[in-house]
């Protein structure tokens, strides 16, 4: 259902190396209600995903949805090891919406 990307080839997006033109074909936007399934998904154990906040941290920590993590674009090069190591895993992010 959803694809998934190489921490490599997210961190290219997110720190500009990529125009945000080509790398918004590469993704997909899901609803609110896609999102609390997999969440329970997550939950159940039944899958494994990385929920990242791409906002900045003061409004992490007033706005964001439970077991995400922080990762604001502007901090990407710094903060990317937070991702783990997983290169497989699921990485699905989320900020103010999509415009």
């Amino acid at each position: 259902m959803f694809k998934q990307l190489s921490i490599t080839a997210m961190i290219w997006i997110l720190t500009g190396l990529l125009s945000p033109a080509a790398g918004m074909e590469r993704f997909e936007i899901m609803t609110t209600q896609e999102l609390h399934h997999l969440l329970a998904e997550r939950e159940a154990g039944e899958l494994d995903f990385i929920l990242v906040n791409t906002l900045d941290g003061l409004i992490y920590e007033h706005h964001s949805i439970p077991g995400s993590i922080n990762i604001p674009w502007s901090r990407v090069p710094d903060l990317a090891d937070r991702l783990g190591a997983d290169r497989e895993r699921l990485i699905i992010t989320y900020c103010m919406g999509y415009r």
